[in-house]
């Protein structure tokens, strides 16, 4: 069977969202807490084979894209005082070398570290939801650069076609929050244009406009703060940008800094409406 793209969505990473960390502070976000399980139940209802995690957080290497070169993915949260809760998942190298080539194609490189990284917490709270919900299976995860949207959006292609070269059911995973300037007494200086960003990203995916978030003026982004739009643009190449299954589950900010769950695609959506048109 051919391999695709069968999952793709963006999820927040605030470790607050983690219970053993947000404690009380839960109620606080219990919209993402209830759209992250439902992205985790979704994502493995789609059934990939494996799991691409793109995480603002790891390692950046400002002219390549970068991976772990360790056959497990290990991290914890002891950096936000919960060191019991950890993770550990199998390093995919197949769909790594997948990409590599496909990168190539597409005039972008992806790289291994050259030393070993725990996983950083853009990765781990995603990965706390997808294993809560019952995922096993393997998992790559993939720092950005600082190259241009173009470099994103051809990595993403790069991982479309690394799905297909390899035959693999692929889900991607865009780890990122939006602005972190949202509210006066927020952990960031207020912006008072912060706001415009969220709406244009979330408006954008609520209505399958990938360029209105490709285009998203590059002075209100820096203005916004946001660590999360580089994932988001990778994400949108895998996806094609042409948007058919979007969604977003839920958008929030009690505490100045945006968190978003959207889906991108979801091939049991694409099913379902196919078989209600039969």
């Amino acid at each position: 069977m051919a391999g695709s793209i069968v999952f793709a969505g963006i999820a927040p990473h605030p470790p607050l969202l983690i219970p053993e960390i947000g404690g009380s502070r839960l109620a606080d976000v219990a919209n993402s807490q209830l759209a992250l399980r439902e992205f985790s139940h979704r994502l493995i209802a789609a059934k990939p084979d494996t799991i691409v995690l793109i995480s603002p957080h790891s390692p950046i290497d400002a002219a390549a894209f970068t991976t772990r070169s360790t056959p497990d993915l290990y991290g914890d949260f002891r950096q936000f005082g919960a060191p019991e809760t950890e993770l550990r998942f199998q390093n995919d190298y197949e769909i790594v070398d997948a990409i590599v080539a496909s990168a190539r194609i597409e005039s972008v490189r992806l790289n291994d570290l050259s030393q070993e990284y725990h996983l950083d917490h853009g990765a781990l709270v995603p990965l706390y939801y997808l294993h809560e919900a019952g995922w096993k299976g393997p998992v790559a995860v993939i720092g950005f650069t600082m190259q241009s949207i173009d470099h994103h959006l051809a990595f993403g292609r790069a991982i479309r076609g690394a799905a297909a070269a390899s035959g693999k059911r692929v889900a991607v995973v865009a780890s990122g929050d939006l602005s972190h300037r949202l509210k006066v007494d927020g952990p960031y200086k207020y912006e008072p244009t912060a706001h415009l960003f969220d709406e244009q990203i979330v408006s954008g995916i609520a209505s399958g406009n990938a360029r209105a978030i490709v285009e998203i003026d590059p002075a209100l982004r820096e203005r916004a703060g946001e660590c999360g739009y580089r994932s988001i643009i990778v994400a949108l190449g895998a996806a094609g940008e042409s948007l058919h299954d979007q969604q977003v589950l839920s958008y929030e900010g009690p505490f100045g800094v945006g968190y978003m769950v959207a889906i991108l695609v979801d091939e049991n959506t694409r099913s379902r409406a196919a078989e209600t048109i039969g």
